[in-house]
């Protein structure tokens, strides 16, 4: 949000929401998550048809909140899916673990930068997991 004045009551203030900008390398969005004010990351899951097999990682989403740039604040995002680091040429039961254990370490590492918390902005759940019933 950018609070702009009004007229010239400098106390009357307007909030204008800013869209998050939405980064295509992680490597940039590292450099934000240093400023923002915090960092946040939501993962999203494989779900397999039996309740104990263990999750993997299908996608996680990095929000970096509260960065000053020009004196406006802006959120920035960054989403890195399993496909991202997937390499065909390769078996699901290889890589899975390996790609799982590199997204950890990413989060561990933006975690030992600056402050991070597990969530996001907006409450949501993929559709899988609304669809899906729980015992």
């Amino acid at each position: 949000m950018v609070a702009e004045p009004i007229g010239e009551n400098m106390n009357e203030m307007r909030n204008n929401p800013v869209s998050p900008v939405i980064l295509d390398r992680y490597e940039d969005f590292e450099d934000y998550a240093r400023k923002a004010a915090l960092v946040m990351y939501r993962p999203e899951y494989y779900r397999g048809p039996f309740l104990d097999d263990p999750g993997r990682i299908r996608r996680v989403t990095f929000t970096a909140v509260g960065v000053q740039l020009n004196g406006v604040v802006l959120n920035f995002i960054y989403t890195l899916s399993h496909e991202d680091m997937y390499d065909s040429s390769l078996g699901w039961e290889e890589q899975a673990p390996e790609i799982d254990k590199k997204i950890n370490e990413m989060v561990e590492k933006l975690r030992s930068e600056c402050g991070v918390v597990r969530g996001g902005l907006t409450p949501s759940q993929s559709f899988g997991e609304a669809l899906s019933v729980r015992p």
